[in-house]
């Protein structure tokens, strides 16, 4: 359980990350979908790549937000288990970037408060297509994008779709 004296948010996994923030987006098919993919793509990885994917999850999964119209609603078990972060991304304070798990994945921080970006997706429909479309890639042949080198890759990603 959650510790009292930090009711907001906990770096720890517990019930109340499980349980109001996984348990009711995987009961949405897309949703698990999702998972599924980013799970299916690390099977036979290399170190590296299931690095790139473990940062796919974790802006997805864990930090993912939603286009619903013109509202921009959360969906990751870390927004909506924890109500200091929900709130913090309701009120628009962070930078908002489209999902792309073709590119390098920022740093992921979660000790240093709320995340700084979130990942949005337009649909969960484009999002399943994108990481179906990603997933396909690397069981295609394709490498993890180099961390170093964001030209390199675009490059790549270019080629790959």
């Amino acid at each position: 359980m959650r510790h009292a004296s930090k009711p907001m948010y906990t770096p720890e996994p517990d019930v109340v990350h499980e349980l109001i923030g996984h348990v009711p987006m995987l009961a949405d098919p897309v949703f698990a979908d999702m998972v599924q993919q980013i799970g299916e793509a690390s099977l036979g990885a290399d170190e590296k790549l299931v690095w790139h994917l473990t940062k796919v999850y974790w802006y997805t999964v864990e930090f993912g937000v939603v286009r619903e119209g013109p509202d921009i609603k959360a969906f990751g078990s870390g927004i909506l288990s924890s109500y200091g972060e929900l709130e913090y991304m309701g009120k628009g304070l962070a930078e908002l970037a489209p999902l792309d798990p073709f590119k390098p994945q920022p740093k992921m921080s979660y000790k240093d408060g709320y995340q700084k970006r979130y990942f949005v997706l337009d649909t969960f429909e484009s999002g399943l297509k994108q990481l179906r479309d990603y997933a396909d890639y690397l069981k295609a042949g394709g490498q993890a994008p180099p961390a170093d080198s964001k030209a390199k890759q675009t490059e790549a990603s270019m080629k790959a779709r």
